[in-house]
């Protein structure tokens, strides 16, 4: 496909894939977005993390996630 062809976004996503990474659609709770939002930003600049706890918001615990 010849790149006058691609749109902006198109060319952007190409890019992202090339460097390793893969778009998804998730539904998050409205009040956890900004902490998804950090969260996958963290794990594309350390691609070695992985998330796999989360902060129960009644009671502050820890609790294993994967």
């Amino acid at each position: 496909m010849s790149d006058k062809k691609l749109s902006r976004n198109k060319k952007y996503e190409l890019k992202q894939e090339a460097a390793g990474l893969k778009k998804v659609t998730l539904w998050v709770p409205k009040e956890a977005v900004p902490d998804f939002q950090s969260m996958s930003q963290y794990c594309v600049e350390n691609k070695d993390c992985s998330p796999f706890m989360v902060r129960c918001a009644s009671t502050g615990r820890m609790r294993k996630a994967v």
